[in-house]
């Protein structure tokens, strides 16, 4: 009876480690797919800065060409000149870019050649233009030069719209991989919870199948119920170093859409701001369409800074946790209509980085449940310290919190978990007291150890703007 009891358990326990093992080579699988496409998505965007960048060679050139042709003065060729060793220098690295992509090297190849017969139009207008200005000026109205531009134009626009293409799909299978392994995560979660329940249960039955084992039986809760605790205390490990894991993340994140895509926007506005002034008087309906796409670049601009704010609060960092916090009670209370209060000592004890963004979200993620479910109309935040310890509080005079609450668990409520979680990471506790139209307080003790209180000599990180 007993060897049939353990049949199941045994079987599910096997399922279980099998269904693990898929997850984490999943997982795994889905992380090598991830960088694969990261570094995919960086060639991509060089290569599309590298065929912008000859674009705006070849204008250069053929407005140094066109100068000489209208003034003929030699001073106009300077561009020109200076054009050519910079195209073939561009053409050289995007080729190479190409040489392990058939298809994409076959496409430059034939706008190579569209740029070879523009370079060969400029130099033989010059040629003539040295000896007679009017057989140079015959030959330009031909529109030959006009059409050989018009066709290397089209080419680079079909690369760098491939280019787009291709940064496009390595962003959404990114996303895919991101979401599996948060799938995986989920999964792993579910396939402990069920191991337990299940070693739970088989407890429980041997306990009805037989008095005699039940002294035996004790013992194995006791074992199990350690085991639990040691697991408990793994997973706050665990879900503090995902807290850790997740900052560091959004500081990289910042830094990389701080380093690359605003290289490449500002890149792109100087190019826009140069064309517009080439093109304003002789076009002034392209001028004004430049114009309006340097908005949307100025756009682009504004939405990247904000994701860096957000991914990772400048003010922070820059001027510390007291600055940071009063700017947050302003900016909600701005946000909500509310009225605010704010009491911050000016000799706030200097915190490493990792404890003052934890301070920092458990304030963000408290005034964001406020402005989603109190109806306040007043918030007051204070930070007051003693020589060991730390204090934090939150309140509003919003309606409080359900009847039901209770204040001992955050089961459900995971913005509360994640605050609580954050607060033992720092080894503090957290209480939340709340009564009907009487508002929320949160209060928030953290010690002043060694790992909350910045070392005298760490220098303050800098965050980009």
């Amino acid at each position: 009876m007993f060897k049939q009891s353990f049949l199941p358990q045994t079987l599910l326990l096997a399922g279980g480690i099998l269904l693990t093992v898929a997850v984490l080579v999943a997982s795994e699988t889905g992380n090598i797919r991830l960088r694969e496409s990261y570094n995919d998505v960086i060639h991509s965007q060089r290569v599309q800065t590298q065929l912008a960048a000859l674009n705006g060679e070849l204008v250069n050139a053929e407005a140094g060409q066109r100068g000489f042709l209208l003034t003929g003065k030699d001073s106009y060729l300077d561009p020109y000149y200076q054009a050519l060793p910079r195209i073939n220098g561009l053409m050289t690295r995007i080729r190479a870019d190409y040489a392990s992509d058939p298809e994409g090297l076959k496409l430059f190849g034939e706008t190579s050649k569209q740029i070879s017969s523009k370079l060969n139009e400029m130099a033989l207008t010059l040629l003539y233009g040295k000896r007679d200005l009017s057989v140079a000026l015959d030959l330009v109205r031909t529109d030959y030069g006009k059409q050989t531009m018009d066709n290397a134009r089209r080419g680079l626009d079909a690369l760098q719209a491939r280019e787009a293409e291709t940064v496009a799909h390595r962003l959404e299978g990114a996303e895919r991989d991101v979401q599996l392994s948060r799938y995986g995560i989920g999964l792993l979660t579910a396939i402990n919870i069920v191991l337990l329940i299940a070693v739970g249960l088989g407890h429980a039955k041997r306990l009805a199948l037989s008095e005699v084992a039940r002294s035996q039986a004790e013992e194995e809760g006791l074992r199990l119920d350690r085991k639990v605790r040691a697991r408990t205390r793994q997973l706050s490990a665990l879900a503090g170093h995902l807290q850790r894991v997740t900052e560091d993340e959004k500081t990289r994140l910042a830094r990389e859409l701080h380093d690359e895509l605003g290289a490449i926007l500002t890149a792109i506005k100087l190019d826009l701001h140069w064309v517009r002034r080439r093109v304003q008087e002789s076009h002034p309906e392209a001028a004004d369409k430049l114009t309006r796409v340097m908005l949307h670049v100025d756009q682009g601009i504004q939405i990247k800074r904000r994701l860096i704010e957000d991914l990772r609060p400048t003010v922070l960092l820059n001027l510390g946790l007291r600055a940071a916090l009063c700017q947050l009670v302003e900016d909600v209370a701005g946000r909500n209509h509310w009225e605010s209060e704010v009491s911050i000592p000016d000799d706030l004890p200097r915190l490493r980085d990792e404890a003052a963004i934890a301070l920092y979200r458990i304030a963000q993620e408290s005034f964001t449940n406020a402005s989603k479910y109190s109806e306040a109309t007043h918030v007051r935040l204070s930070l007051g310290h003693t020589e060991t310890q730390l204090t934090l509080t939150i309140h509003d005079d919003g309606k409080g919190l359900p009847p039901d609450f209770d204040a001992g668990s955050t089961a459900g409520h995971h913005g509360l978990l994640g605050m609580e979680q954050r607060v033992a990471a720092l080894g503090g506790n957290m209480e939340i007291v709340s009564s009907p139209n009487a508002g929320v307080s949160i209060c928030v003790e953290v010690p002043l150890t060694a790992s909350v209180l910045a070392p005298a000599d760490e220098p303050a990180e800098a965050q980009p703007e």
